[in-house]
């Protein structure tokens, strides 16, 4: 896929594209690529101004059960030893849910980072051992308020091979489409940040 840069954003992206180029020719190239845009691509170029979210996702197999896989990952009480920071992200300080509401679809909670920034999330799914989903707007600290207004994240739980395999997906709302090249290479390096969850929740696990 072929971005149509505007000569603004090009002079904003070059050095950040220079930085990380390799890397996202790599990644572009790749079919195991989780790095996508959420328009619906039907030719081999598209218009930047039709760009309005980018996601990317993470996955891990942990042999253990899937009710207890989705019970650690969920206990609020866990986040602190399994996310957390990663340069450039904040990791998780502590998870407080809103008056004493327990975690359910349309609960809400506050999410404390370590970078102090608080993210007040809206539990959109919990459907237990299967799936859990939320999402939030504003609260992140520059400079990636700059290109990020939202983010939504969706855990899905799959029994596999004796185990359980785990696919962390996330998926940022742009502040604008001329932020899309600059989102490239910072959602490439947050793919890093969630597999370093993942893969801590499994060292739990099976510390356990």
């Amino acid at each position: 896929m072929l971005i149509a840069l505007s000569p603004l954003s090009t002079i904003l992206v070059g050095p950040l594209l220079l930085a990380y180029g390799p890397i996202w020719l790599v990644s572009s190239r790749s079919p195991s690529s989780t790095i996508r845009c959420s328009s619906d691509v039907r030719r081999s170029r598209v218009s930047l101004s039709a760009v309005t979210n980018i996601s990317t996702s993470a996955s891990v197999f942990i042999p253990r059960p899937r009710e207890e896989v989705f019970r650690f990952a969920t206990d609020s009480t866990n986040a602190p030893r399994t996310i957390r920071s990663r340069r450039p992200f904040a990791g998780i300080s502590k998870i407080e849910m809103h008056q004493g509401q327990s975690l359910a679809k349309g609960s809400k909670r506050r999410i404390f980072m370590t970078d102090g920034a608080i993210l007040e999330e809206d539990i959109l799914a919990y459907d237990p051992p299967v799936r859990h989903r939320y999402g939030w707007a504003g609260g992140v600290k520059p400079p990636f308020s700059l290109l990020v207004r939202s983010g939504t994240g969706n855990w899905d739980f799959a029994e596999a091979d004796g185990g359980t395999r785990v696919v962390w997906t996330y998926t940022f709302g742009l502040t604008s489409p001329l932020a899309y090249p600059l989102a490239i290479p910072i959602t490439w390096l947050f793919k890093g940040w969630l597999q370093q969850g993942l893969d801590a929740l499994r060292a739990e696990l099976l510390a356990s």
